[in-house]
């Protein structure tokens, strides 16, 4: 695979995003892939989209999504991409190690994100 900066910023984000909706999924699966969707396959209401959200603004430093741009994000994937294309436009952050595992301990977990 070739190393492009969506590339890496790909290889950077998915796990944790995956991780992370896994971690705070009302509906429990063994395990999460982008294909999940959010509300159908993984039980996400309102509240869990915008501790999803919140969450992820504070790690990556994104913009809050007009309630049209939300809407649209409606697989894991989508989640993803998002994150990404953020990072690759220069309007969010990549993670560090260390601010992925603060986000974690707000759940009293440790260990890797996915």
């Amino acid at each position: 695979m070739t190393h492009t900066p969506a590339a890496s910023a790909t290889e950077a984000v998915a796990p944790v995003v995956l991780g992370m909706t896994r971690l705070i999924a009302p509906r429990k699966l063994p395990e999460v892939t982008a294909e999940h969707h959010l509300i159908g396959d993984l039980g996400f209401h309102s509240l869990v989209l915008a501790e999803l959200g919140y969450n992820l603004e504070d790690l990556y430093g994104l913009r809050s999504l007009t309630p049209e741009e939300a809407m649209k994000l409606e697989r894991v994937g989508d989640v993803i991409d998002f994150v990404v294309g953020e990072v690759a436009a220069g309007h969010a952050t990549l993670a560090t190690d260390d601010e992925v595992e603060l986000l974690l301990a707000r759940y009293d977990i440790g260990g890797p994100a996915a």
